[in-house]
């Protein structure tokens, strides 16, 4: 498998006209029985605060790709996302699906993009208030990553009241949000590293994941 080839393909289809898809507010998801749920809220352009943002290019490829090699399942944006406020308010689709999925107890992973500039390749945002969980996922990461920057916490911890990670942690779910700088998502300027984030973050969430669903059918049982 050329995760790097699969990863320039699937950007391909995110990209089309100017990453703003072809319907307003339209999604991209699939379902697994796997432990965790993917979302790339912002693969394709988005409109927020009355103005226009820009895709975090490679997100929702990534978010796909992980999701498929994986077996976990993962949402994504696939069209421009109308503007919102409040979390109570919306009901767009991506919402909806959010929710259907966070009801039926999937641990959240959400990846967003970070510029180079700030020199990190991945930063780990797990809030003020982690959880044990949160805090063995970031170790797993951290060491998984070891010989990249990695970041836990600081200033990119994913606690603005609109990021899917504190949305997720306010309905009781488990989870963490993952900032990649270029180096780690552009299968165009850097194919070596994101083909092998891919690979590594692929067989953690794997792993991760078997060992997690049999904890909790031990816990049932």
């Amino acid at each position: 498998m050329d995760l790097t080839r699969d990863l320039r393909m699937l950007e391909t289809s995110f990209s089309r006209n100017f990453y703003n898809g072809d319907t307003l507010d339209a999604i991209r998801q699939s379902k697994s029985d796997g432990y965790f749920l993917l979302t790339a809220p912002h693969a394709t352009n988005r409109w927020s605060e009355e103005r226009r943002k820009f895709a975090d290019q490679y997100t929702g490829a990534m978010v796909q790709l992980l999701g498929a090699t994986a077996g976990q399942s993962w949402l994504t944006s696939d069209g421009i996302s109308s503007a919102w406020t409040y979390w109570d308010e919306r009901s767009d689709p991506f919402k909806l699906a959010l929710d259907d999925m966070l009801d039926e107890g999937r641990y959240l992973i959400n990846v967003v993009g970070v510029g180079a500039r700030y020199g990190v390749d991945i930063y780990v945002g797990i809030g003020n208030d982690p959880r044990e969980e949160e805090l063995e996922m970031a170790e797993l990461i951290e060491d998984t990553f070891g010989d990249f920057n990695v970041v836990t916490g600081g200033q990119f911890n994913a606690v603005g009241p609109k990021s899917v990670r504190t949305y997720a942690r306010s309905t009781g779910s488990g989870a963490i949000q993952l900032e990649l700088a270029p180096r780690m998502r552009d299968a165009v300027e850097h194919p070596d590293t994101a083909g092998e984030f891919v690979l590594r973050f692929g067989e953690l969430l794997t792993t991760r994941s078997a060992r997690c669903m049999a904890r909790e059918e031990t816990v049932l049982a």
